[in-house]
């Protein structure tokens, strides 16, 4: 039998992880006299991807890249932005095809995610190592997470990884997903099995991958600790820390307490 939710858990579920690409920028960084600077970076498929670099309250070469959920775009994320930046480390955001001023890309907003996205990672892990350092750090929440916990994990340009919320695998999706009243819609085909976190676990990590964290709310509505235990299980000596968020309104893990959360964060880069 399946399980009901209620119609006000659905719409948030929906609100949750459906896409949902703005392509308008509500404001750009200048507007807070963050100091930035725009980069186009070319996806070998032929997309274009906007991204925007902020340096550091203090010089570094520390870096870290950000991948979002897939809500609004970039500029909508810009306190994430800013407490890396005043943590002392650079910074590079950016948009997936579809997403703020990147390449136009049609998207169903039932879809949790696109295949193509693994190609705009790749592309933006490639630029942030030819542009700015050899070796950086990752981190995303939502499908970033997925993105940045699968792809980053194969990359020898990674140190340090952070997903919040990250998804296994586009199987286990649709089996959580084949619950609700209205499912939500993931790739049947086309997303590279290699880059599922559940499975690029099963294999040795690239050589500079130092460790991970995992992050999860408490009131999670897709996965649980049990869920993020279950990945740490696979690699113990590298996941070693799962932070859960106290979290009963299924609020952006960040937005319950983001002094908190980035105290965590900044705790696990430094140590």
């Amino acid at each position: 039998m399946k399980t009901k939710l209620t119609v006000v858990a659905l719409l948030i579920a929906l609100q949750s992880f459906a896409l949902n690409p703005s392509r308008v920028y509500k404001n750009r960084p200048d507007a807070f006299n963050m100091v930035y600077e725009e980069h186009k970076v070319a996806v070998p498929d032929g997309a274009t991807l906007v991204a925007w670099y902020f340096p550091a309250n203090t010089k570094t070469t520390k870096l870290v890249l950000i991948s979002h959920n897939g809500e609004g775009n970039m500029a909508d994320n810009l306190r994430r932005a800013d407490q890396f930046r005043s943590s002392g480390y650079n910074v590079v955001m950016y948009d997936y095809r579809g997403f703020g001023e990147s390449s136009e890309f049609e998207m169903d907003n039932n879809m949790y995610i696109y295949p193509h996205f693994q190609d705009d990672v790749k592309a933006m892990i490639d630029f942030c190592r030819t542009k700015f350092t050899q070796t950086f750090y990752m981190y995303g929440w939502g499908i970033g997470a997925g993105l940045s916990l699968g792809i980053g994990y194969h990359r020898p340009e990674v140190k340090r990884i952070i997903a919040d919320t990250p998804f296994f695998s586009m199987e286990d999706l649709e089996k959580r997903f084949s619950s609700w009243d209205t499912p939500m819609e993931v790739p049947f085909a086309g997303y590279d099995k290699k880059y599922e976190p559940i499975y690029s676990l099963d294999v040795a990590a690239a050589a500079n991958l130092e460790k991970i964290m995992l992050i999860i709310g408490s009131n999670d509505i897709l996965y649980k600790v049990a869920d993020m235990k279950t990945l740490q299980a696979k690699q113990k000596k590298l996941v070693s820390t799962i932070y859960e968020v106290t979290n009963p309104d299924r609020l952006d893990n960040f937005m319950v307490d983001k002094a908190a959360y980035f105290g965590a964060i900044t705790k696990f880069l430094s140590n």
